[in-house]
């Protein structure tokens, strides 16, 4: 039995608007992948006027991504209606397959 194991050939995580809080030392993600091998960069972007999901999808497509992995959130549906979502319009809207957990 073969098993063939494919690695990314490079990770970039996307902070949309306000920065991380500082984690302590080695804990963080960029600092986890880079233990295990991985080629992965730190991206941060403001906002916007069009929004976080508008945010994602315009670096995903700036970077060549093949997969956008994310966490999905829910909102109340009265807030989901008056404001929309980025889980639905990532979703919605996205020209690659997105992973997410919950």
């Amino acid at each position: 039995m073969t098993i063939l194991e494919e690695r990314p050939r490079k990770v970039t995580i996307l902070i949309v608007g306000a920065s991380l809080p500082k984690m302590p030392e080695g804990t963080d993600i960029v600092t986890h992948l880079r233990r295990h091998g991985v080629d992965v960069e730190q991206v941060e972007r403001p906002k916007g006027k069009n929004g976080i999901a508008d945010v994602i999808q315009r670096t995903a497509a700036e970077l060549g991504a093949k997969l956008i992995v994310m966490g999905a959130y829910e909102h109340s549906k009265f807030s989901q209606d008056l404001f929309g979502g980025v889980t639905h319009e990532v979703i919605r809207s996205s020209q690659v397959p997105v992973f997410m957990s919950h």
